[in-house]
């Protein structure tokens, strides 16, 4: 058997178990995932569905993605709430603790990172256009994005206690401004002709598999990590709860806003739309202060991630946190927007991938039973394998190497991307388990959460494991 431990061992060690004392209401998770769908990229991918599937297609297209998303969600927040553990730590049984530590890191920066870009991006078009239009400057977009990115990288690493209560109005208010819009537009037609009655032209036309892709690509790694928040859920069905309740309802108003938005004012650009609404500088407003919360976050965990993943832990992650806040403004400003579609197809690869090999390893080895959780001390070769080859297929048959000029012979579309993906990574990582002699559990699966007992059950290294995962 190979070098093990219990994860509830090792993450009390770390200080990262959640107490049950820390236990939360399902309601108190469920508003801060909801809160977290309203921003200008979720705009941006409904301001695409809209126009390229009109608003009964992007409806269709955001309940099957989100809902695909949502049921491997639902299985990583009823682990989490099970053991009480952040991302890494659930992903360490499948990828062992040294593969978790610079896999997960390595994957999260990257993602982050790019959002980070994305945003910055966003905003500082917005800003451009609004200081044109309104007071006759013309500064140019880099500038622009330059300048917001740098604010919010500084408040990431100097910190800004501001940012609490910048939260909890940049999402009524960016909801506010996407509703007057395109109230406005219906009041001056008179009518809902455009916008029930619109047909999409041949160049902004996509496949419902297209919608699909980009609406799973759009929350595909919020999924895969959703055991940030669920850790907190007391019991598994709270845990459901929080991701039906929180994730759909919430998803299916941003991003129908979104396309209401392009529809009615047939534009895809989601910083034209906000200029053109009648309210450019409030929606500037609703549009940084919803970009400027979430990219502290996003910029903050990235640099945290990499600081842990090369050993300097949390006191190290202003160096890191910085490099990464300017990795993602040079992003913003060598035109990440232009690629955001591949960017999209990348997440949806990568989302599932990473979900199937947890669900995989705790449902389908471990029987769903906390008890039965062992943490290989380095890196496990079956998670390695299980999320390569979900990677792989998802990016092979979801269509992103026909976004990349050169690669389109790779492009061997089937089904949808992220489906088969996330099936393959559960496939190959329990093939690749029991052809490397994993440990086999016996009885079935414990679809009911196990008594409290089971859960704080400890596996006590011997000196030599000990020595072994201090030089891992």
């Amino acid at each position: 058997m190979p070098t093990a431990r219990d994860t509830t061992a090792a993450a009390e060690a770390d200080g990262l178990r959640i107490d049950e004392s820390e236990r939360k209401s399902w309601t108190s998770i469920a508003f801060i995932r909801a809160g977290g769908m309203f921003s200008a990229p979720t705009l941006m991918v409904g301001a695409a569905l809209g126009l390229g599937l009109a608003l009964s297609g992007a409806a269709l297209a955001t309940l099957v993605g989100f809902g695909f998303i949502v049921a491997y969600m639902c299985f990583v927040s009823m682990q989490a709430s099970d053991l009480g553990f952040p991302t890494a730590s659930l992903a360490a049984p499948a990828l062992g603790r040294t593969g978790a530590r610079y896999l997960v890191s390595l994957i999260v920066g990257v993602v982050t990172i790019g959002w980070f870009g994305v945003q910055t991006a966003v905003c500082g078009a917005s800003l451009a256009l609004m200081l044109a239009d309104v007071f006759g400057l013309a500064v140019p977009v880099w500038a622009c994005s330059t300048a917001l990115g740098a604010l919010m990288l500084v408040t990431a690493i100097v910190g800004f206690d501001g940012l609490k209560w910048v939260s909890s109005v940049a999402a009524p208010l960016l909801v506010a401004i996407c509703l007057y819009g395109v109230g406005a537009s219906v009041a001056r037609t008179g009518s809902l002709d455009a916008l029930l009655g619109y047909v999409p032209l041949p160049a902004d036309a996509i496949g419902l598999i297209a919608g699909v892709n980009m609406a799973v690509g759009l929350f595909a790694f919020a999924g895969a990590t959703a055991g940030d928040f669920a850790r907190f859920a007391r019991t598994r069905k709270d845990a459901v709860l929080s991701c039906i309740v929180g994730v759909i309802p919430a998803a299916l108003v941003a991003l129908l806003a979104g396309a209401a938005l392009a529809i009615v004012t047939g534009q895809g650009d989601i910083a034209v739309i906000m200029n053109s609404i009648g309210l450019p500088a409030v929606g500037l407003i609703a549009l940084v202060l919803s970009a400027w919360t979430v990219n502290a976050s996003n910029v903050y965990s990235a640099g945290l991630g990499f600081a842990v993943m090369l050993g300097k832990g949390e006191g190290g992650s202003k160096l890191t946190t910085a490099v990464s806040g300017i990795a993602g403004i040079v992003l913003a400003v060598g035109g990440i927007l232009g690629q955001f579609e591949a960017f999209l197809t990348v997440l949806s690869a990568c989302g599932p991938a990473l979900a199937g090999v947890m669900v995989a390893d705790y449902w389908l080895v471990r029987k769903g039973r906390p008890a039965n959780v062992r943490v290989p001390a380095g890196v496990s070769a079956a998670g390695v394998a299980g999320l390569a080859c979900g990677i792989a297929v998802a990016l092979v048959t979801g269509g992103t190497f026909a976004l990349v000029s050169g690669l389109e012979a790779l492009d061997l579309p089937f089904f949808v991307g992220p489906v088969n993906g996330i099936v393959v990574a559960m496939a190959a990582y329990v093939a690749a388990y029991r052809l490397t002699g994993g440990e086999r559990f016996a009885g079935p699966i414990a679809f009911k959460r196990p008594a409290e007992s089971a859960i704080m059950n400890q596996v006590t290294l011997d000196a030599s494991e000990r020595a072994q995962e201090g030089q891992a």
